[in-house]
């Protein structure tokens, strides 16, 4: 299991050994005690956003 050493985001104090890949990006800083998740080691999944029009043809190819 690979450790990290991140920066947080709010104080600047760098927090040593860090398993971020479990918690999903989530650390409590060691230092100002705050909660904050890194996006760089979120396993986070892409949302489409469609416009209506695009809405309206995926509708109509799915119901032929």
């Amino acid at each position: 299991m690979e450790t990290y050493d991140v920066r947080c985001p709010i104080c600047g104090e760098l927090n040593h050994n860090l398993y971020l890949d479990e918690t999903d990006g989530w650390m409590e800083c060691e230092h100002c005690h705050q909660a904050v998740q890194i996006l760089a080691y979120a396993k986070t999944k892409p949302i489409p956003v469609y416009t209506g029009r695009e809405l309206a043809e995926k509708f109509l190819m799915s119901t032929k």
